[in-house]
Parts: C-alpha cells; structure tokens; sequence
C-alpha cells in the first residue's frame, strides 16, 4: 500500500486498475433498489484488504485458499442462509455490514444491471 490508501503489485508499482481504493473511488455506487438480489444470486467474494476493514468477515466467513494453502479471500455465500450472503438480514433485506461492505459490493450496480433484461442476474425473472 501507498500511505493507506493504494495498493502496490507485485513489482511494488502503483496500478490503478488494480488497486482496490482507486476501483472504490472511481466506481463506487450507492444503490436505490435495495431488493437483495444480488445477495442472494452472485457468488460473493471478499479479499483481504475487505477482511481488515471488516473482520467478521475472516471470523464467520469460509477462507479462500490458494495452491500454497494459503487464505487469499472469503466466501460470503452462507449455505445456511441458502447460499445468500452470510451478511444479508433475511428479515429487513438490508445488509448488516454495509458500512464496511467488501469492494465488489461497493462497486455492483445492481439498479444499472436490473434495467438490463439481458444481466445473467435478472434475465430470468
């Protein structure tokens, strides 16, 4: 990371395409629709820079193993929620960690994809 904010790769180079705070930063959306589709519908993948801006997530969620077994991400999906995430409130629909939610939930546009009728998401409503 640069200071706390970017990411570096590999080659210890700055990558913007690659670097989770400039995804956030440039495609972060603040959904309207608030069906919980896509909770219930993707598979949802947290990785680590997400795990240490929310910890339940290492703490309750499945880890994601390499070929070196070591843990490079989480599964969100929860089979005793019927493989929704795990952090999905079934009662309210809303999701409990939304303040800290993972990077691919921040950058999913789930009003865009719904307007979509061919989104793999909703094209089967």
């Amino acid at each position: 990371m640069i200071g706390d904010m970017h990411e570096l790769d590999e080659d210890g180079e700055h990558d913007p395409d690659e670097c989770g705070a400039c995804i956030e930063r440039e495609h972060a959306v603040d959904c309207e629709c608030r069906c919980g589709d896509c909770c219930r519908s993707l598979v949802l993948e947290a990785d680590l820079r997400d795990a240490a801006r929310e910890p339940r997530i290492a703490q309750e969620c499945r880890p994601i193993k390499g070929f070196d077994d070591e843990i490079e991400g989480y599964l969100l999906n929860d089979r005793s929620h019927g493989l929704a995430c795990h952090f999905l409130d079934a009662a309210t629909n809303l999701c409990t960690i939304h303040e800290t939610r993972p990077l691919m939930c921040r950058v999913f546009h789930c009003d865009q994809a719904r307007s979509d009728p061919d989104h793999p998401l909703f094209a089967l409503e």
